[in-house]
């Protein structure tokens, strides 16, 4: 019988004699990670924040607000009656004249709502040196109330140029 009298120190698997040790604990870390991550689950939610890019909006309770920021009139129209009554649809604007820039917002109605009561909407921008108003519209909501229903608000800036606000306060009340 042969007997080894000195068998080799070091029988390592192959694996270890091709790769080091310290190659080879930081690819199985960033495996480990990497199928961790893959594997969790993820859920995204969407926010709508009611002061966003300088606009702050002071809503009464029962309407929701969303800019449409600054146009030029295409065609010259006439102020809307005042107060102006709720329609599905519709648009309360100011005078409005053409190649004028005018700023638009629309509402819209939530169950909420007061019912036949009257609204005053108000455009305060500030473009450096305070606010200052920049225009007004009433309007009455009617007997009864559907969430969901809309009327844009547009208002002629007063001139065919204007300096970027800084911010503007929109008010519902």
């Amino acid at each position: 019988m042969d007997i080894e009298k000195n068998p080799p120190r070091n029988r390592r698997p192959k694996i270890r004699r091709m790769l080091p040790l310290k190659l080879l604990l930081p690819i199985l870390a960033v495996s480990l990670i990497s199928i961790g991550s893959f594997a969790a689950n993820v859920s995204v939610t969407q926010t709508t924040y009611q002061a966003q890019n300088g606009v702050y909006y002071n809503i009464a309770g029962g309407f929701t607000a969303v800019s449409n920021g600054f146009t030029v009139v295409q065609s010259a129209g006439a102020a809307s009656a005042q107060p102006y009554t709720w329609s599905n649809g519709g648009t309360c604007q100011t005078a409005l004249t053409a190649g004028n820039w005018m700023y638009s917002v629309t509402l819209t109605i939530t169950a909420s709502a007061a019912t036949s009561h009257t609204y005053t909407y108000t455009v305060s921008w500030n473009t450096g040196s305070g606010y200052t108003q920049l225009g007004q519209l009433t309007f009455t909501t009617l007997g009864t109330i559907t969430p969901g229903q809309t009327v844009t608000f547009l208002i002629d800036l007063g001139g065919t140029s204007f300096s970027a606000p800084a911010g503007i306060n929109i008010t519902v009340a």
